[in-house]
């Protein structure tokens, strides 16, 4: 069994890599556009002036009209929200089992993986690995409002790494601990939007057991791109924020509002 984790985390790193990747290269863009805009509006202006129009274009974004803020934000609470799962240890012992057969057996190096498929009385559907009667090892859980989780488990709970398909179009892969989204993660919402960081307790958290304060990237459907800490769900401590039409605000946060410089 321990091959076949480690082969699974081998995957999830490569997925991983390549949405950093992707990411890093929106930011490049975003810092090759802005040094050729500066570097053609500087030849006409000394230091002071390009270092007093720089300070002014922050202070003007941050009392300027944020519709662009609002509209960002509602999608980021909503986005809360819609990812949250209640798929604890609890949750899987209400649903009574009806049926049990053994699929298949699969070779796999030295090992001989048996596949079960389990049916219970409230539509759910499990195919995957046993040990003592819990579902532990690699597994499909197709939930019957359409829902679907593809990974580890562990005594009978989601745990280890897995995919996550919502219902309404979102998907999480990444890290999970008891049930919940712990650790890195990549999550891809139906409208465009992306997150990948941490996660704790099933929402953007870079500060949780473990993670060593890592830095959560949230691009908006819009192209608005935030990248920054995040705590218990919002931003909070230093980020920075790049938007659309190419402004920047590099600040702190508190509870997803920027403070005043």
């Amino acid at each position: 069994m321990s091959n076949q984790i480690k082969a699974y985390k081998a995957c999830w790193k490569q997925a991983v890599d390549a949405a950093e990747k992707e990411l890093e290269e929106i930011y490049n863009q975003f810092v090759s556009n802005d040094g050729e805009l500066l570097k053609e509006n500087s030849h006409n202006l000394n230091d002071e002036e390009i270092k007093s129009q720089l300070n002014q274009t922050e202070n003007d974004h941050y009392f300027q009209d944020n519709s662009d803020d609002q509209e960002d934000q509602q999608d980021q609470n909503d986005h809360q929200i819609n990812i949250l799962t209640q798929k604890t240890k609890e949750d899987f012992i209400v649903n009574q089992e009806i049926k049990r057969e053994l699929l298949r057996e699969v070779p796999y190096k030295e090992e001989k993986l048996q596949i079960y498929k389990i049916i219970y009385s409230n539509g759910d559907v499990y195919e995957g690995e046993l040990s003592k009667d819990l579902k532990d090892g690699s597994g499909t859980y197709y939930y019957a409002n359409g829902e679907k989780y593809d990974g580890l488990f562990s005594e009978d709970v989601i745990h280890g790494y897995g995919k996550y398909f919502f219902m309404g179009g979102h998907k999480y892969e990444g890290d999970w601990y008891q049930g919940e989204k712990s650790g890195m993660g990549i999550l891809d919402f139906k409208t465009g939007d992306r997150y990948i960081g941490g996660f704790y307790k099933d929402v953007f958290d870079g500060d949780g057991i473990y993670l060593q304060k890592l830095i959560g990237t949230f691009q908006y459907r819009n192209g608005d791109v935030f990248k920054g800490k995040w705590k218990k769900g919002k931003k909070n401590g230093h980020g920075e924020m790049r938007y659309k039409d190419k402004r920047i605000v590099v600040g702190e946060w508190i509870d997803d509002k920027l403070q005043p410089f």
